[in-house]
């Protein structure tokens, strides 16, 4: 983790307000090497990265690589090379006296592997950087020079910064005239300020990279004192207003854009959006142009061609801009043609708004206009913001067909775009995907062929896309384009998504792209067989997101129409064919289709039972009704069918088929066990969704040893097979999986019902059976989990604890190599040794995990938030000093990769924050508690669930207790406010009895609080609260910490002495060390009470 102390150092520079870029970090680290080192005196804690065992004498020249914005300076490391190209390089001359040797940071991109072997067998951690990707402003130096000339705008009445008192000045007034009055300096004109509001529209997603470059494009020009970055939303009742970035899981807090409004002009406004978004058409957007004051420059930056300005809800139109003598933004439009429409008299008065398309020469020209030291005119463009409401819609309105909607995209787009739209009919279309097909077939075109495709009227947004917008094309629009592009082309396409998906979701997810384009050369990629679904058959690989899953429809469908199916079998055979094929494309289109053909297959076997002239085949409708709720199980764990009401819905028709299916077999034969292992299969799969226990118990119920088919699967399935015939040994193999099978599925029941010592029994034969059959790993390696698992909740003795180990051993033995089955087995492993008390054990295996999970992936955010939740309990112990910066540090990092609107962001936050507190209690570093106080602050306004927010307020109030002591902040009733918060949510996660360990600590600190205030009543009644909260907790054999009870003891009866005695007295900060360690609260570790070691899941 040596990357940790430099996203720490770029962290706090940001927070500081400090937007640092590559070259000020190289800069920096330049200067420091010759500036030299700091005193020894002033140094405030050590460095925690340094190892003085085994620091080098001797430096290595500082590696500055850009990073699109941020980079920083390479943390002090040993100093033994990586390889050839990582070698450190020794420069006496770069070398000061008191400066530290560094090594260089390993840089990877993000999407790239997170580590790489030394060659011993070690891995180093690395530091994520941006790939560069196309501009999307053309010219950014010469934009940064157009903006520079607004640094001579001056607004009516623009103050002036202070120069500062002239010394010598006012020494020689005072000495003549013999009064001291100061003399100031002449200070300069104060620049003016930018601020860039952002619409937020539906596809103004394309154009983010945009903002970002025109916001650095602004900074770096120095034009303005300030730039400021805002977001235009549609309120609730479609009113404009502005706000932040969305944030996790809940829309942002939103104002009126009002307070933009600055009549002073010293605020220049640039407007970034296409006008085509509902906020456009509704009329609130003009209507907030209208009202914004003539004397503050505001601008629209249109990043559509202007031929396509005409089309949009603010049609711009050439014209001469006038700006009169005076200073301010007024400005004054002559279009070149005259309006045709007479203006209405009810009309408000219209205003014209310049129009900018990004680049340098509108810039200019806009910012001459505004800099102009005396009336000025340019040629522009301009956009009058009357808005009259548009006529009501006909009555149910025609639909255009899909050959109308080509047509009309192709009568109207650029060359470039209509090329880009046949591009992307054979790629998924999510914006990061559409935008690399861009960069790889045409990279001659820009985003404004993109963004011709987005409103072209071809494409639609898939429902539920929010964080990543996925479009699809309807219809057969998607057919009419691919067939103006050959099948070799295709396979190019494909070819580029198959790398974008081995840099998004990593090399061991199934490549359909990659899949697809084999097919399309004419090589043979495999087939799937139909045989029956088990739990493996569902997890990321099978639709993990609406992202995903486009990246098995689209090629699948690309196959369909270039390799199109020439021979269509009977029903009931061709949903068995479909179904395989899924497990291999994952294409929902496909799956639907086999359901198709499934229904039909019920339905004819169902007129075959009824009608007494046809002979059904035996067990014709108990296969039929089988195979269609696979299907039906299948389709509940696509993205479509993962809403909780549909999957449930789903779910609750499959097993009913699958129950038809078990009564419809004939008696003890393998399709009825089949049946009933898919049967039981569904049931849990529906507790899962609905957490209704009924549904393990009829699963149990199906899978219990009495009832039939089991009593003869158990005895044909360990019967010897010496001397039998081939037919006989088939048979002998099928009733041996399915009572392997049943063993398996009825232990996964059990361990989830908490009968962990009869999910041993069964799972121990069945993971034998496995070892005898030659099973694949998958299924060995999740077994043995499963056994490790019910092993460590049977019992805590050291037999069973062995057992538990050689079980999580014999696991990652069957992973072998592959990377998907050893990370569980991997963090299993973590998860034992950190409740065994194997720290540097558990360590190990869960740098290893995270260091084979996905790059920014959910799989290794939750691995690094496991990880630094293990560090943070030691760190949190007397002796955790040397822990505390390295659980701060996994902290950090998984935060980093926690997606924006994640709801576990406030979680993460909290133990962040506690981090902190924890190193300010060891380190005393001060703004460290700065720091937790902001992040723990955060943490209770973002945590979703209510325990951690109980968590998350004990914590805050000790913080601000410290504060309040060592810095002198007024913030004692917040820290009383925080404890009483912490108790009301504990109550609320725990209302049952006895109570949480949280609701006593929090009623502890509330009465040591009260101490400080000077109210021995009030702080008596708070820690007898606790006492009783304690004996509750003791009573019901819950696991507590007797110094803490005795603590709590201790302090009831001093306030009761104090009471006695009349004490009232509000503590002062003046009191000795002694004195405040017996008066706070003690310093907790982050408690919350959940199950998250990887091997007690099921």
């Amino acid at each position: 983790m040596q990357g940790a102390p430099l996203e720490e150092l770029i962290g706090r520079l940001r927070r500081a307000g400090l937007d640092v870029t590559a070259e000020d970090v190289a800069d920096a680290v330049w200067l420091a090497r010759r500036l030299g080192a700091p005193p020894r005196a002033d140094v405030g804690r050590p460095d925690p990265t340094t190892d003085p065992a085994t620091a080098p004498d001797s430096g290595s020249e500082p590696v500055a690589e850009p990073d699109g914005g941020a980079q920083s300076p390479p943390p002090p490391g040993p100093s033994d090379p990586v390889g050839g190209d990582a070698a450190a390089r020794h420069d006496p001359d770069l070398t000061t006296p008191g400066t530290r040797a560094s090594t260089p940071v390993p840089l990877r991109a993000a999407g790239a592997v997170t580590g790489r072997g030394d060659g011993s067998g070690g891995t180093h951690a690395t530091f994520p950087v941006r790939a560069p990707a196309a501009s999307a402003l053309p010219g950014l130096l010469g934009l940064e020079k157009a903006l520079r000339t607004l640094g001579r705008y001056r607004a009516t009445g623009t103050g002036f910064t202070d120069g500062g008192i002239d010394e010598e000045a006012t020494a020689e007034r005072a000495a003549v005239t013999g009064f001291v009055l100061p003399v100031r300096r002449p200070g300069r004109s104060r620049r003016c300020d930018i601020r860039l509001l952002m619409d937020t529209g539906p596809a103004m997603a394309v154009w983010g990279q945009l903002v970002e470059e025109l916001r650095q494009a602004c900074q770096q020009s120095g034009a303005f004192a300030a730039v400021r970055v805002h977001h235009l939303y549609a309120d609730a009742a479609g009113n404009p207003a502005i706000g932040p970035a969305a944030g996790p899981g809940r829309p942002p807090p939103l104002r009126s854009p009002d307070e933009l409004h600055d009549p002073s002009g010293s605020s220049v406004t640039l407007l970034i959006s296409d006008c085509v978004g509902t906020l456009w058409q509704s009329g609130g957007a003009q209507r907030l142009l209208r009202e914004w004051p003539r004397s503050s420059p505001l601008a629209i930056v249109q990043p559509l061609p202007p031929r396509l300005w005409g089309r949009t809800a603010l049609p711009a139109e050439p014209g001469l801009l006038l700006r009169p003598a005076d200073f301010g933004g007024r400005l004054v439009f002559h279009p070149d043609d005259e309006p045709w429409d007479e203006p209405d008299a009810t009309d408000a008065p219209a205003t014209a708004v310049p129009v900018l398309q990004p680049t340098p020469e509108a810039f200019e020209t806009w910012a001459r206009l505004l800099a102009g030291t005396g009336p000025t005119g340019e040629r522009a463009w301009a956009a009058r913001t009357a808005h009259r409401p548009a006529p009501a819609a006909p009555a149910g309105p025609v639909a255009r067909g899909d050959d109308e909607l080509v047509r009309a995209f192709r009568a109207t787009a650029s060359p470039g775009a209509l090329r880009l739209a046949v591009y992307l009919a054979a790629a998924p279309l999510t914006l990061p995907v559409m935008q690399l097909v861009q960069r790889a077939m045409l990279p001659d075109t820009g985003p404004m062929e993109l963004a011709e495709v987005l409103l072209g009227g071809l494409l639609r947004r898939l429902p539920g896309t929010g964080e990543q917008p996925c479009f699809t094309y309807p219809g057969r629009v998607q057919d009419l384009l691919l067939s103006t592009l050959d099948q070799d082309t295709a396979g190019l396409v494909l070819k580029h998504c198959s790398d974008y998906v081995e840099r998004r979701f990593g090399k061991g997810t199934r490549n359909f792209a990659a899949l697809a384009a084999v097919r399309l050369a004419g090589r043979d990629a495999g087939a799937a067989d139909a045989g029956p679904l088990t739990d493996d058959d569902f997890g990321p690989n099978a639709g993990d997101s609406a992202e995903a899953e486009l990246f098995a429809r689209v090629p699948a469908r690309v196959l369909r129409f270039y390799l199109p199916d020439l021979v269509t079998p009977e029903p009931l055979t061709e949903a068995e064919r479909l179904l395989g094929q899924w497990r291999t494309l994952a294409d929902p289109d496909v799956l639907h289709r086999a359901r198709e053909h499934a229904e039909a297959a019920v339905r004819a076997a169902t007129g075959a039972a009824a009608d007494a002239t046809t002979a059904p085949g035996e067990g014709d409708g108990a296969r039929a009704r089988l195979v269609l709720g696979r299907v039906l199980r299948a389709e509940a764990d696509t993205v479509a069918g993962r809403a909780p009401e549909r999957r449930a819905d789903l779910l609750a028709a499959a097993t009913e088929e699958l129950a038809a299916a078990h009564r419809a077999a004939p008696d003890h034969s393998p399709a009825q066990a089949q049946a009933a292992l898919e049967l039981a299969a569904g049931l849990h799969a529906l507790w899962r969704v609905t957490g209704d226990p009924a549904h393990l118990t009829a699963a149990l119920a199906v899978l219990a040893p009495d009832a039939p088919p089991w009593p003869a699967a158990g005895r044909r399935g360990t019967a010897p097979t010496e001397g039998a015939s081939g037919e006989e040994r088939r048979r002998a193999e099928t009733w041996r999986a399915v009572h392997r099978a049943r063993l398996l599925r009825r232990g996964r029941l059990l361990l989830d019902l908490r009968r962990h010592g009869e999910a041993a029994a069964d799972l121990r034969p069945g993971c034998a059976l496995l070892d005898e059959s030659d099973a694949p790993a998958r299924v060995r390696s999740r077994a043995l989990l499963d056994l490790a698992r019910a092993l460590r909740g049977a019992s805590a003795d050291e037999t069973d604890e062995e057992a538990t180990r050689d079980a999580l051993l014999r696991a990652e033995r069957a992973a072998g190599d592959d990377p998907d089955l050893r990370l569980p087995c991997l963090a299993a492993r973590a998860a034992f040794h950190d409740t065994a008390g194997e720290a540097q054990e558990a360590d190990e295996a869960y740098e290893t995990a995270v260091l084979l999970a996905p790059p920014e992936s959910l799989v290794r955010c939750g691995l690094l938030t496991s990880w630094g939740e293990s560090l943070l309990r030691r760190a949190s112990r007397g002796d955790g000093a040397n822990l505390v910066d390295r659980a701060e540090s996994v902290l950090r990092e998984a935060l980093k990769d926690l997606p924006a609107r994640s709801a576990q962001r406030g979680r993460l936050q909290a133990l962040v924050g506690s981090a902190l507190a924890q190193r300010f209690r060891h380190l005393g570093f001060l703004p460290d508690l700065f720091e937790s106080r902001h992040l723990l602050g955060q943490a209770v306004r973002a945590a979703a669930d209510v325990g951690v927010r109980a968590e998350a307020w004990l914590q805050l109030g000790r913080v601000r207790l410290e504060g309040w002591y060592r810095a002198g902040a007024p913030v004692l009733f917040e820290a009383l406010h925080a404890y009483e918060n912490a108790e009301r949510d504990a109550r609320e996660a725990h209302p049952g009895e006895p109570g949480s360990v949280t609701m006593a600590r929090a009623r502890h600190g509330r009465g040591a609080v009260l101490v400080l205030l000077g109210r021995p009543s009030a702080a008596g009644a708070a820690y007898r609260a606790a006492r009783e909260q304690w004996q509750r907790l003791t009573g019901a054999l819950r696991e507590v910490d007797w110094d803490e009870v005795q603590l709590t003891r201790r302090a009831e009866r001093e306030a009761r002495r104090g009471l006695e005695s009349g004490w009232g007295v509000a503590a002062s900060r003046a009191m000795g060390e002694e004195e405040w360690r017996r008066l706070a609260p003690p310093w907790h570790a982050w408690d919350e009470r959940a199950e998250s070691a990887e091997f007690q899941r099921s």
